[in-house]
Protein backbone atom coordinates (compact mmCIF):
# COMPACT_ATOMS: atom_id res chain seq x y z
CA UNK A 1 0.00 0.00 0.00
CA UNK A 2 1.17 3.44 -0.17
CA UNK A 3 3.02 5.00 1.95
CA UNK A 4 0.62 8.59 2.07
CA UNK A 5 -2.04 6.18 2.73
CA UNK A 6 -3.79 7.34 -0.21
CA UNK A 7 -6.23 5.25 -1.76
CA UNK A 8 -4.39 3.00 -4.76
CA UNK A 9 -5.31 3.25 -8.27
CA UNK A 10 -7.63 0.02 -9.46
CA UNK A 11 -9.58 -1.02 -12.55
CA UNK A 12 -11.83 -3.68 -12.65
CA UNK A 13 -11.81 -5.40 -16.61
CA UNK A 14 -15.78 -6.46 -16.38
CA UNK A 15 -18.19 -8.68 -19.10
CA UNK A 16 -20.39 -5.93 -20.03
CA UNK A 17 -23.37 -8.05 -19.00
CA UNK A 18 -25.55 -9.10 -15.91
CA UNK A 19 -23.38 -12.01 -13.89
CA UNK A 20 -21.28 -12.99 -11.73
CA UNK A 21 -18.37 -10.78 -12.42
CA UNK A 22 -20.06 -7.48 -12.06
CA UNK A 23 -21.61 -8.24 -8.67
CA UNK A 24 -17.75 -9.33 -7.39
CA UNK A 25 -16.80 -5.77 -8.65
CA UNK A 26 -20.21 -4.16 -7.20
CA UNK A 27 -19.50 -6.34 -3.99
CA UNK A 28 -16.16 -5.30 -3.33
CA UNK A 29 -17.20 -1.54 -4.01
CA UNK A 30 -19.36 -1.60 -1.52
CA UNK A 31 -17.15 -3.50 1.25
CA UNK A 32 -14.49 -0.96 0.41
CA UNK A 33 -16.00 0.90 3.47
CA UNK A 34 -12.35 2.09 4.43
CA UNK A 35 -11.62 3.40 0.80
CA UNK A 36 -8.76 2.28 1.00
CA UNK A 37 -8.89 1.89 -3.40
CA UNK A 38 -10.17 4.58 -5.73
CA UNK A 39 -12.21 2.20 -8.25
CA UNK A 40 -12.27 2.62 -12.11
CA UNK A 41 -13.91 0.26 -14.52
CA UNK A 42 -13.42 -0.99 -17.72
CA UNK A 43 -16.55 -2.91 -19.57
CA UNK A 44 -16.06 -5.02 -22.44
CA UNK A 45 -18.40 -7.95 -23.99
CA UNK A 46 -21.05 -9.15 -26.90
CA UNK A 47 -23.78 -7.79 -24.62
CA UNK A 48 -24.81 -4.17 -24.38
CA UNK A 49 -23.70 -2.15 -20.79
CA UNK A 50 -25.75 -3.53 -18.39
CA UNK A 51 -27.87 -0.59 -16.82
CA UNK A 52 -27.48 -0.99 -13.55
CA UNK A 53 -23.56 -1.47 -13.30
CA UNK A 54 -23.91 2.22 -15.32
CA UNK A 55 -26.00 3.31 -12.65
CA UNK A 56 -23.48 1.98 -9.75
CA UNK A 57 -20.50 3.49 -11.37
CA UNK A 58 -22.28 6.64 -11.90
CA UNK A 59 -23.71 6.54 -7.78
CA UNK A 60 -20.07 5.55 -6.69
CA UNK A 61 -18.81 8.14 -8.50
CA UNK A 62 -16.70 5.60 -10.94
CA UNK A 63 -14.83 7.03 -13.81
CA UNK A 64 -16.12 3.93 -16.60
CA UNK A 65 -15.66 2.87 -19.93
CA UNK A 66 -17.57 0.71 -21.76
CA UNK A 67 -16.44 -1.07 -25.27
CA UNK A 68 -18.62 -3.62 -27.67
CA UNK A 69 -16.71 -6.63 -28.42
CA UNK A 70 -16.05 -6.99 -32.47
CA UNK A 71 -14.31 -10.14 -33.14
CA UNK A 72 -12.58 -13.03 -31.16
CA UNK A 73 -9.00 -11.00 -31.57
CA UNK A 74 -10.38 -7.33 -30.92
CA UNK A 75 -7.01 -5.23 -31.02
CA UNK A 76 -9.34 -2.09 -31.27
CA UNK A 77 -10.04 -3.02 -27.54
CA UNK A 78 -6.68 -3.65 -26.46
CA UNK A 79 -6.11 -0.65 -27.13
CA UNK A 80 -8.67 1.23 -26.06
CA UNK A 81 -8.12 -0.75 -22.26
CA UNK A 82 -4.46 0.59 -22.61
CA UNK A 83 -5.76 4.02 -23.29
CA UNK A 84 -7.81 3.80 -20.17
CA UNK A 85 -5.37 2.44 -17.83
CA UNK A 86 -3.07 5.17 -18.74
CA UNK A 87 -5.22 7.87 -18.77
CA UNK A 88 -5.98 7.11 -15.47
CA UNK A 89 -2.92 6.73 -13.94
CA UNK A 90 -3.92 2.58 -13.48
CA UNK A 91 -1.63 1.63 -10.59
CA UNK A 92 -3.13 -2.70 -10.68
CA UNK A 93 -6.05 -3.93 -13.07
CA UNK A 94 -8.53 -6.56 -11.97
CA UNK A 95 -8.79 -8.98 -14.49
CA UNK A 96 -12.25 -10.49 -13.73
CA UNK A 97 -12.98 -11.78 -18.15
CA UNK A 98 -11.24 -14.04 -20.23
CA UNK A 99 -11.89 -11.92 -23.07
CA UNK A 100 -9.34 -9.45 -22.59
CA UNK A 101 -6.65 -12.12 -21.51
CA UNK A 102 -4.03 -11.40 -24.38
CA UNK A 103 -3.85 -8.12 -23.90
CA UNK A 104 -1.33 -8.66 -21.27
CA UNK A 105 1.78 -7.84 -24.04
CA UNK A 106 -0.21 -4.47 -24.24
CA UNK A 107 0.02 -3.27 -20.44
CA UNK A 108 2.55 -5.41 -18.50
CA UNK A 109 4.62 -2.16 -18.70
CA UNK A 110 2.10 0.48 -17.85
CA UNK A 111 0.33 -1.59 -14.61
CA UNK A 112 0.32 -4.93 -12.77
CA UNK A 113 -2.71 -7.37 -13.51
CA UNK A 114 -4.22 -9.28 -10.78
CA UNK A 115 -6.06 -12.11 -12.57
CA UNK A 116 -9.16 -13.59 -10.92
CA UNK A 117 -10.85 -16.83 -12.29
CA UNK A 118 -14.57 -16.60 -12.09
CA UNK A 119 -15.60 -19.39 -14.71
CA UNK A 120 -16.85 -22.85 -13.04
CA UNK A 121 -14.46 -25.52 -15.28
CA UNK A 122 -17.56 -27.12 -15.86
CA UNK A 123 -18.57 -24.82 -18.71
CA UNK A 124 -14.88 -23.41 -19.68
CA UNK A 125 -14.16 -23.55 -22.77
CA UNK A 126 -11.28 -24.82 -24.45
CA UNK A 127 -9.93 -21.39 -25.12
CA UNK A 128 -10.98 -20.46 -21.59
CA UNK A 129 -8.94 -23.06 -20.05
CA UNK A 130 -5.74 -21.64 -22.40
CA UNK A 131 -6.84 -18.45 -20.78
CA UNK A 132 -6.67 -19.38 -17.46
CA UNK A 133 -3.73 -20.76 -17.72
CA UNK A 134 -1.56 -17.70 -19.27
CA UNK A 135 -3.62 -15.67 -16.71
CA UNK A 136 -1.59 -17.88 -14.02
CA UNK A 137 1.68 -17.40 -16.03
CA UNK A 138 1.91 -14.01 -16.13
CA UNK A 139 -0.31 -12.25 -14.39
CA UNK A 140 1.65 -10.46 -11.14
CA UNK A 141 -1.01 -11.85 -8.47
CA UNK A 142 -3.68 -14.80 -9.60
CA UNK A 143 -6.54 -15.39 -7.41
CA UNK A 144 -8.77 -18.08 -6.87
CA UNK A 145 -11.29 -18.91 -4.69
CA UNK A 146 -10.25 -21.93 -3.02
CA UNK A 147 -7.62 -24.10 -3.31
CA UNK A 148 -9.49 -27.10 -5.21
CA UNK A 149 -9.79 -24.54 -7.94
CA UNK A 150 -6.05 -24.28 -8.64
CA UNK A 151 -5.83 -28.18 -8.71
CA UNK A 152 -7.95 -28.47 -11.44
CA UNK A 153 -6.33 -26.27 -13.38
CA UNK A 154 -3.18 -28.07 -12.67
CA UNK A 155 -4.79 -31.65 -13.74
CA UNK A 156 -4.88 -29.62 -17.15
CA UNK A 157 -1.51 -27.79 -17.07
CA UNK A 158 1.03 -29.83 -15.08
CA UNK A 159 3.55 -27.72 -15.21
CA UNK A 160 1.47 -24.92 -13.40
CA UNK A 161 2.62 -24.21 -9.37
CA UNK A 162 1.60 -22.29 -7.27
CA UNK A 163 4.07 -19.45 -6.11
CA UNK A 164 4.49 -16.01 -4.47
CA UNK A 165 2.25 -14.78 -6.34
CA UNK A 166 -0.62 -17.50 -5.87
CA UNK A 167 -3.66 -16.36 -3.50
CA UNK A 168 -7.19 -18.23 -2.35
CA UNK A 169 -9.14 -15.43 -1.63
CA UNK A 170 -12.89 -16.85 -0.86
CA UNK A 171 -15.95 -14.59 -1.87
CA UNK A 172 -18.07 -13.11 0.31
CA UNK A 173 -21.16 -10.52 0.10
CA UNK A 174 -21.87 -7.47 2.22
CA UNK A 175 -24.09 -8.39 5.60
CA UNK A 176 -25.18 -4.84 6.31
CA UNK A 177 -27.20 -4.63 2.85
CA UNK A 178 -28.09 -8.38 2.45
CA UNK A 179 -29.91 -9.30 5.41
CA UNK A 180 -33.17 -11.40 7.27
CA UNK A 181 -36.77 -10.33 7.33
CA UNK A 182 -39.13 -12.24 8.52
CA UNK A 183 -41.89 -13.92 6.62
CA UNK A 184 -45.63 -13.59 7.36
CA UNK A 185 -46.59 -17.32 8.41
CA UNK A 186 -49.76 -17.07 7.43
CA UNK A 187 -51.75 -20.42 7.60
CA UNK A 188 -52.04 -21.17 3.85
CA UNK A 189 -50.06 -19.40 2.12
CA UNK A 190 -47.91 -21.94 -0.42
CA UNK A 191 -44.41 -22.49 0.20
CA UNK A 192 -42.24 -20.78 -2.10
CA UNK A 193 -38.75 -21.51 -3.74
CA UNK A 194 -36.85 -19.04 -5.60
CA UNK A 195 -33.30 -18.49 -7.83
CA UNK A 196 -31.53 -15.91 -8.76
CA UNK A 197 -29.03 -17.76 -11.20
CA UNK A 198 -28.76 -16.24 -14.42
CA UNK A 199 -30.66 -17.85 -17.18
CA UNK A 200 -27.83 -19.88 -18.98
CA UNK A 201 -25.84 -23.14 -19.76
CA UNK A 202 -24.75 -24.78 -16.77
CA UNK A 203 -27.35 -23.62 -14.87
CA UNK A 204 -30.47 -26.08 -14.33
CA UNK A 205 -33.79 -23.88 -14.23
CA UNK A 206 -35.30 -26.88 -15.89
CA UNK A 207 -34.95 -29.36 -12.74
CA UNK A 208 -36.85 -26.64 -10.95
CA UNK A 209 -38.97 -26.68 -13.16
CA UNK A 210 -40.13 -30.33 -13.34
CA UNK A 211 -39.05 -30.91 -9.51
CA UNK A 212 -42.23 -28.28 -8.98
CA UNK A 213 -44.00 -30.48 -12.14
CA UNK A 214 -43.75 -33.95 -10.51
CA UNK A 215 -44.70 -32.45 -6.98
CA UNK A 216 -47.58 -31.16 -8.72
CA UNK A 217 -48.58 -34.50 -10.00
CA UNK A 218 -48.01 -36.08 -6.63
CA UNK A 219 -50.93 -33.57 -4.99
CA UNK A 220 -48.25 -31.28 -3.66
CA UNK A 221 -48.19 -27.54 -4.12
CA UNK A 222 -44.73 -25.93 -4.36
CA UNK A 223 -44.36 -22.19 -5.71
CA UNK A 224 -41.03 -20.95 -7.62
CA UNK A 225 -39.69 -17.68 -8.32
CA UNK A 226 -37.11 -17.34 -10.95
CA UNK A 227 -35.50 -13.79 -10.87
CA UNK A 228 -33.53 -12.52 -14.07
CA UNK A 229 -32.74 -13.24 -17.47
CA UNK A 230 -30.35 -14.73 -19.81
CA UNK A 231 -30.54 -17.12 -23.35
CA UNK A 232 -32.28 -19.39 -21.84
CA UNK A 233 -35.43 -18.02 -20.84
CA UNK A 234 -37.21 -18.65 -23.98
CA UNK A 235 -36.50 -22.46 -23.47
CA UNK A 236 -37.65 -22.23 -19.44
CA UNK A 237 -40.97 -20.24 -20.38
CA UNK A 238 -41.42 -22.83 -23.07
CA UNK A 239 -41.25 -25.56 -20.26
CA UNK A 240 -43.90 -23.65 -18.02
CA UNK A 241 -45.91 -23.17 -20.96
CA UNK A 242 -45.69 -27.48 -21.61
CA UNK A 243 -46.02 -28.30 -18.16
CA UNK A 244 -48.93 -26.04 -17.42
CA UNK A 245 -47.51 -24.22 -14.46
CA UNK A 246 -48.20 -21.25 -15.08
CA UNK A 247 -50.02 -20.98 -11.62
CA UNK A 248 -46.94 -22.15 -10.19
CA UNK A 249 -43.98 -20.54 -11.76
CA UNK A 250 -43.08 -17.07 -11.65
CA UNK A 251 -40.82 -15.00 -13.81
CA UNK A 252 -39.48 -11.97 -12.53
CA UNK A 253 -37.25 -10.60 -14.93
CA UNK A 254 -34.21 -8.40 -14.41
CA UNK A 255 -34.57 -7.07 -10.47
CA UNK A 256 -32.25 -4.16 -9.04
CA UNK A 257 -30.07 -4.72 -6.54
CA UNK A 258 -32.62 -3.55 -3.95
CA UNK A 259 -35.90 -5.62 -5.70
CA UNK A 260 -33.30 -8.56 -5.47
CA UNK A 261 -32.80 -8.12 -1.45
CA UNK A 262 -37.04 -7.90 -1.38
CA UNK A 263 -36.96 -10.90 -3.81
CA UNK A 264 -34.41 -13.63 -1.17
CA UNK A 265 -36.62 -11.47 1.35
CA UNK A 266 -39.73 -13.00 -0.09
CA UNK A 267 -39.01 -16.58 0.01
CA UNK A 268 -39.41 -19.29 2.29
CA UNK A 269 -36.30 -21.63 1.44
CA UNK A 270 -33.71 -20.57 -2.14
CA UNK A 271 -33.00 -23.31 -4.44
CA UNK A 272 -29.92 -23.14 -7.12
CA UNK A 273 -29.63 -26.29 -9.31
CA UNK A 274 -26.26 -25.97 -11.43
CA UNK A 275 -23.79 -28.44 -12.83
CA UNK A 276 -21.09 -26.26 -11.04
CA UNK A 277 -20.03 -23.40 -9.57
CA UNK A 278 -16.81 -21.69 -8.32
CA UNK A 279 -18.42 -20.00 -5.35
CA UNK A 280 -21.28 -18.66 -6.06
CA UNK A 281 -22.57 -15.28 -5.05
CA UNK A 282 -26.59 -16.23 -5.33
CA UNK A 283 -26.32 -18.77 -2.64
CA UNK A 284 -23.92 -16.12 -0.47
CA UNK A 285 -26.74 -13.66 -0.74
CA UNK A 286 -29.52 -16.18 0.15
CA UNK A 287 -27.53 -17.33 3.16
CA UNK A 288 -27.08 -13.56 4.08
CA UNK A 289 -30.54 -13.21 4.14
CA UNK A 290 -31.11 -16.12 6.89
CA UNK A 291 -32.08 -18.59 4.03
CA UNK A 292 -32.21 -22.58 4.26
CA UNK A 293 -30.66 -23.94 0.66
CA UNK A 294 -31.62 -26.58 -1.59
CA UNK A 295 -28.41 -26.82 -4.01
CA UNK A 296 -26.89 -29.52 -6.59
CA UNK A 297 -24.18 -31.49 -4.84
CA UNK A 298 -21.77 -30.15 -7.06
CA UNK A 299 -18.05 -28.57 -6.68
CA UNK A 300 -18.40 -25.19 -5.55
CA UNK A 301 -21.73 -25.74 -3.55
CA UNK A 302 -21.10 -28.69 -1.60
CA UNK A 303 -18.23 -27.63 -0.10
CA UNK A 304 -20.08 -23.78 1.61
CA UNK A 305 -23.42 -26.38 2.03
CA UNK A 306 -23.59 -28.66 5.25
CA UNK A 307 -26.47 -31.07 4.43
CA UNK A 308 -28.90 -31.42 6.61
CA UNK A 309 -27.48 -28.01 8.86
CA UNK A 310 -27.73 -25.27 6.62
CA UNK A 311 -29.27 -26.44 3.87
CA UNK A 312 -29.99 -29.50 1.78
CA UNK A 313 -27.87 -30.92 -1.37
CA UNK A 314 -29.65 -32.99 -4.52
CA UNK A 315 -28.64 -34.70 -6.96
CA UNK A 316 -29.15 -33.10 -11.07
CA UNK A 317 -32.19 -35.16 -11.58
CA UNK A 318 -36.03 -34.78 -11.14
CA UNK A 319 -36.84 -37.10 -8.14
CA UNK A 320 -33.65 -35.58 -6.08
CA UNK A 321 -34.59 -32.52 -6.49
CA UNK A 322 -38.40 -32.75 -5.82
CA UNK A 323 -37.58 -34.99 -2.42
CA UNK A 324 -35.60 -32.25 -1.40
CA UNK A 325 -38.48 -29.59 -2.23
CA UNK A 326 -40.68 -31.99 -0.41
CA UNK A 327 -38.49 -32.97 2.90
CA UNK A 328 -37.92 -29.11 3.49
CA UNK A 329 -42.07 -27.96 2.60
CA UNK A 330 -43.19 -30.48 5.13
CA UNK A 331 -40.63 -29.47 8.10
CA UNK A 332 -41.17 -26.17 8.03
CA UNK A 333 -40.08 -26.27 11.86
CA UNK A 334 -36.47 -26.81 10.50
CA UNK A 335 -36.61 -23.39 8.80
CA UNK A 336 -35.88 -20.56 11.42
CA UNK A 337 -32.99 -22.99 12.80
CA UNK A 338 -31.97 -23.70 9.56
CA UNK A 339 -31.67 -19.95 8.84
CA UNK A 340 -30.29 -19.03 11.64
CA UNK A 341 -27.14 -21.06 10.45
CA UNK A 342 -27.09 -19.62 7.44
CA UNK A 343 -27.41 -16.02 8.74
CA UNK A 344 -23.97 -17.08 11.10
CA UNK A 345 -21.86 -18.71 8.31
CA UNK A 346 -22.37 -15.55 6.28
CA UNK A 347 -21.52 -13.28 8.76
CA UNK A 348 -18.14 -15.30 9.97
CA UNK A 349 -17.19 -15.68 6.26
CA UNK A 350 -17.41 -12.01 5.71
CA UNK A 351 -15.45 -10.91 8.77
CA UNK A 352 -12.51 -14.17 7.87
CA UNK A 353 -12.25 -13.08 4.36
CA UNK A 354 -13.17 -10.17 3.46
CA UNK A 355 -11.69 -9.40 -0.62
CA UNK A 356 -10.83 -5.93 -0.07
CA UNK A 357 -8.95 -6.79 3.08
CA UNK A 358 -7.53 -9.64 1.48
CA UNK A 359 -6.44 -7.88 -1.90
CA UNK A 360 -5.07 -5.06 -0.03
CA UNK A 361 -2.60 -7.32 1.70
CA UNK A 362 -1.33 -8.67 -1.48
CA UNK A 363 -0.08 -5.44 -2.24
CA UNK A 364 1.54 -4.44 0.99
Amino acid sequence: MSKTNAPIKIAHILYSGQGGLGTYFQNFVRIDKKRRFQHFAFFYGIEPLYEEYETFCQQHQITYQYLRRNGKLDFAAFKACKSFIKKNEITYALLHTFSLSPFYWRIRRYVKVISIDHTPYQVKTRLEWIYTALNHLLAFKAIYFYRDQFQLLKSKFPFLKIGAHTSFLPKTVDIDIFKPQQLDNESGRPFTIGTTARIIQGKRHDLLIEAVKYLKDQGQTIHLRIAGDGPNLNTCQELVAMLGLHDQVEFTGRLTSKEILHFYQSLDAYAHASEGETVCYCIMEAQACGLTILASDVEGINNVIMHGEDGFLFENEVTSVANALLEISLQRVLLPTMAEKSRLLAEDNYWKHNPVDGIASLLI
